[in-house]
C-alpha cells in the first residue's frame, strides 16, 4: 500500500476501540491509517528501542486470521505505544493523522471519564437511598413493610446502575457516528 498524499476522508475515532476498560488500537489499524504495508509495521514495531518494561505495557502481541485465513501476527497497541510508534513516521498525511488520533484517543478518554463521573454520582445517590430505606426497617414494623417494599426497586435500581457504570463503547461510538 502507497503512502496517500492526501488526507483519507474516514472518522478516526473507529481507530481507537476499547478493550478491558482501555483505549488501544492495533498494529494493523495503525498500518491502514497510515498508508503503510503491515509487514512494515510490524518490523517499525519491532525495531523500536523501548525499555523492556514500556514494550510489555504498550505492544501486545495478539493474532488474527487475515484474508487467506491464515493465523498471522498483530499487536494491541496502546495510546502510549501507538504515539511511540508513529513519531517515526514522516510526511504531511502522517502529521495530520497524528493529530487526528490524539484528537481520538482524548475524545475516548473524555467519554470514559463522563461515564465514570455519572455512575460516581448515580452510585452516591443510591447509597443515600438505600441507607434511608435501611434505617426504615429497624424504626417499626409500618416502616419495615416500606422497606421490603422498596428493598425490591433498590435491587432493580442497583441493575441499571451496573448497566450504566459499565462502558459499552460500541454503543457510544455509534452514537458519536450518527
Amino acid at each position: 500500500m502507497k503512502n496517500q498524499s492526501v488526507i483519507p476522508a474516514f472518522d478516526f475515532r473507529e481507530m481507537v476501540v476499547t478493550s478491558d476498560n482501555k483505549v488501544i488500537t492495533t498494529s494493523l489499524k495503525v498500518a491502514h491509517y497510515f498508508g503503510k504495508r503491515h509487514k512494515d509495521v510490524l518490523r517499525a514495531l519491532r525495531n523500536l528501542k523501548c525499555s523492556e518494561d514500556f514494550t510489555r505495557r504498550n505492544f501486545a502481541p495478539v493474532e488474527f486470521i487475515d484474508k487467506n485465513g491464515d493465523i498471522q501476527p498483530m499487536f494491541n497497541i496502546t495510546r502510549d505505544g501507538c504515539m511511540m510508534l508513529v513519531m517515526g513516521f514522516t510526511g504531511q498525511t502522517a502529521t495530520a493523522i497524528k493529530e487526528c488520533y490524539i484528537n481520538a484517543f482524548n475524545w475516548m478518554a473524555e467519554q470514559l471519564s463522563r461515564r465514570n463521573a455519572i455512575g460516581e454520582q448515580v452510585q452516591h445517590n443510591f447509597a443515600i437511598k438505600e441507607t434511608r430505606s435501611k434505617l426504615k426497617g429497624t424504626i417499626g414494623s409500618r416502616l419495615l413493610n416500606a422497606r421490603k417494599n422498596e428493598k425490591r426497586l433498590l435491587a432493580i435500581e442497583e441493575e441499571q446502575i451496573k448497566a450504566l457504570t459499565t462502558p459499552d463503547m460500541v454503543a457510544i461510538m455509534q452514537g458519536v457516528a450518527q
